[in-house]
């Protein structure tokens, strides 16, 4: 077939959806939604795997969280009955694990408030005005290496106001601004659960949260450890940060893993009694599900494409009976079977192709919505998928066009001819 006649083939194609436009909408519907899904998932994934991406990044690759828990960070169930009981990480566990080879600095971590947007949050302000949901931790002064903390005004908290339990206190960006909003914070005292804490620095403001409002660095105030331990000796419950030395984190996760079970007594057959993950193995639980909830969708998507090829090949049915007596005329005037087979399918492709590209257009759109909803997702559209939704479109039309066509070209001529 020439490049012209396919040229003419669509235009014809093009002559035909014009002349019924509500019904070829119609029979695109299911072509659009399948297309628009696979887009817009695609888009979400692409955007999700680079959030993950850049937040380790900022964590660091050779930074890790030691817990008494399984599963670190992300949570959407409460721990086991046999996790909560288990022994509670130690400040000497802290020590200990600062002191292996591989290990460049660690630091425990003592929280104060709750991730939970429904638990009570601890009570931060100054002259009357309070902080919004913070969250306190007592740290080590090593504790701003470890977890690549980003000072923007003043310092972070010395080895000797660690010994000492000074009551000073780094802030993030979110709770310096509710509590001072133009105000130079240095320098100023703040209530800290009844307890007046000085303000030494004030940290960087990090990246939006996922879903928007302010992310949990900009919640925080860290003070040291022992400190914050003096004011609350009743939380056991501690986690320890640790970074590797240079090309030694593999070999530091074997000796904090070694060092613990042997720490706390793990038998060589039993599985071990804490957790060790690192910030991609957190934040990668977003992918996971989201990698879930396509399967979910992808299917919707191929039931949404099999709908709407089931409306092309009703549709060319249709197109075949009316169109009878003019292909009678093309048959009588020399027209071969392939020339009738190419240009109901192309009639056909054209119709699905219009449905993908409209489909394309329209998850384009869902993507920027996503965007809006969770400003730090970014709004990515990989090529495959558009290619992939564009093909596939096509593919539906040539499947189920075929059929018509083939009925088409079977036509009697004379028979068609004296159709009325």
């Amino acid at each position: 077939m020439h490049i012209q006649e396919i040229g003419e083939n669509i235009l014809m194609a093009l002559d035909t959806l014009r002349s019924h436009k509500v019904r070829s909408a119609l029979t695109m519907l299911g072509v659009i939604g399948g297309t628009m899904t696979v887009i817009a998932i695609s888009s979400f994934l692409t955007g999700l795997r680079e959030y993950v991406l850049e937040q380790t990044k900022r964590f660091g690759p050779d930074l890790v969280f030691v817990t008494k828990y399984d599963q670190i960070g992300i949570r959407f169930s409460r721990p086991s009955q046999a996790e909560r009981m288990r022994k509670d990480l130690t400040i000497e566990d802290a020590k200990a694990i600062s002191e292996l080879p591989a290990v460049m600095n660690a630091s425990p971590s003592m929280l104060v408030g709750s991730f939970a947007p429904v638990a009570t949050p601890p009570m931060v302000k100054y002259r009357g005005v309070q902080a919004n949901g913070p969250l306190i931790f007592g740290v080590w002064s090593d504790y701003d290496e470890v977890r690549n903390v980003y000072i923007q005004e003043g310092r972070f908290f010395t080895q000797v106001e660690q010994e000492h339990k000074a009551p000073v206190a780094v802030i993030g960006a979110a709770v310096a601004q509710s509590l001072f909003g133009g105000l130079e914070p240095l320098g100023r005292e703040i209530e800290v659960e009844g307890k007046l804490y000085e303000v030494i620095g004030v940290m960087e403001k990090a990246p939006g949260g996922l879903f928007g409002g302010d992310p949990v660095e900009d919640r925080e105030l860290l003070v040291p450890f022992d400190t914050l331990h003096r004011d609350h000796p009743e939380i056991k419950d501690i986690s320890i940060s640790v970074r590797a030395n240079p090309n030694q984190f593999g070999r530091m996760v074997d000796q904090i893993t070694e060092l613990m079970r042997r720490r706390r007594g793990v038998a060589a057959h039993n599985p071990d009694d804490f957790g060790i993950g690192t910030p991609g193995s957190i934040f990668e639980i977003l992918s996971q599900i989201a990698a879930v909830a396509s399967f979910i969708v992808f299917p919707l998507s191929a039931a949404g494409l099999l709908v709407g090829g089931i409306g092309v090949m009703n549709i060319m049915l249709v197109s075949v009976t009316e169109r009878t007596k003019e292909i009678g005329v093309r048959r009588a005037i020399g027209a071969r079977k392939g020339d009738i087979i190419w240009q109901f399918l192309t009639e056909a492709i054209t119709l699905t192709a219009m449905g993908g590209l409209i489909g394309i257009l329209v998850g384009w759109v869902v993507s920027l919505g996503l965007h809006q909803m969770a400003p730090t997702l970014p709004s990515v559209i990989p090529l495959w998928a558009v290619l992939l939704g564009f093909i596939v479109s096509c593919s539906v039309g040539l499947v189920f066009g075929l059929w018509p066509a083939l009925k088409a070209a079977r036509l009697d001529p004379i028979e068609a001819l004296r159709y009325e």
